[in-house]
């Protein structure tokens, strides 16, 4: 049976966490998160590579989403319970379940750190469908210091963090790839919040360059969604997402967006004034393309 494949990215923290528990309650879908691609390969395929060595990669990527259906674990009895339990519960389906058989048709795979090099995905799943989920950087940044404490001082001590996995050594610490020449200083000068809107920015940036190509347009295989407009509206938004899927809304994932919520928009509120200002100073020009209100014109002026 011919498996279709989607792909989900965006920055961390980013509410592909969500996105994902949602599109597990659709029957036809295998969601699946972890090292099916090392996060090693998104950092690689960002930089300027050979042609063969590009192709590797790409390669690479297939297979390993193809051996994923041929694994012990997802043919288990368990998994094929754990999916009836999540998407179906109707007990005409239990009795194939209980024989471990699986039936999806698709397989979402969901891999934020592409948002560094989404052309990896488009090139080397050409039939693919994408989704490309964005949120307030701010509110990314102040999520992944407080959860994961990244790109402090100690992380950047090596480069074994998913965050910077090549970087080039200042002193006693890394500064990632992703920092341009020259900025290394003001980089390694910045606390953890503020090093993190640099790693936003950069993801961003790549994304909007790589949508806005005429091609990818005109493909349609890339539905953008927007963090906020998804917790507001979760309906409006979850027909959207599935119908780019090919697919129509189940009650059971009616019901899985009914957990979405605005709290955690505008959460980087709660951070200091100074570190919201350099933010900005930033990602200024980022955060305005995407509708996003400034706290502070002067220093989104000097960006």
């Amino acid at each position: 049976m011919k498996v279709e494949r989607a792909i989900v990215f965006g920055a961390p923290r980013s509410g592909t966490t969500f996105l994902m528990r949602f599109l597990d309650a659709l029957p036809e879908a295998e969601c699946v998160s972890g090292n099916q691609l090392p996060i090693g390969i998104a950092h690689l395929a960002a930089q300027e590579l050979p042609d063969d060595l590009r192709d590797v990669l790409e390669r690479s990527f297939r297979g390993s989403l193809a051996e994923h259906l041929t694994t012990a674990p997802y043919l288990s009895r368990s998994a094929a319970l754990r999916k009836w339990w999540s998407a179906s519960r109707r007990l005409g389906d239990l009795r194939g379940a209980m024989r471990g058989a699986r039936t999806e048709s698709m397989l979402v795979y969901k891999e934020p750190f592409l948002a560094f090099a989404p052309e990896l995905v488009y090139e080397a799943l050409p039939e693919s469908r994408l989704i490309y989920i964005f949120r307030d950087g701010r509110d990314v940044a102040d999520s992944l210091v407080r959860t994961y404490d990244i790109l402090s001082d100690q992380k950047l001590a090596d480069l074994e963090t998913n965050e910077v996995m090549i970087g080039r050594r200042i002193e006693d610490l890394y500064v990632p790839w992703w920092v341009n020449e020259g900025e290394e200083d003001a980089f390694l000068a910045s606390t953890p919040y503020v090093r993190a809107i640099w790693m936003w920015r950069e993801m961003i940036r790549r994304c909007s360059e790589f949508l806005a190509r005429p091609d990818i347009v005109a493909s349609g295989r890339v539905l953008q969604v927007r963090y906020e407009d998804l917790m507001q509206d979760p309906l409006r938004q979850g027909e959207a997402i599935v119908k780019h899927l090919g697919r129509e809304l189940t009650p059971r994932m009616r019901k899985r967006l009914q957990a979405a919520h605005v709290r955690s928009v505008g959460i980087h509120g709660r951070r200091e004034e100074g570190e919201i200002i350099e933010a900005e100073r930033l990602a200024g020009a980022e955060l305005e393309v995407f509708d996003y209100r400034l706290h502070n014109s002067t220093a989104a002026a000097a960006s």
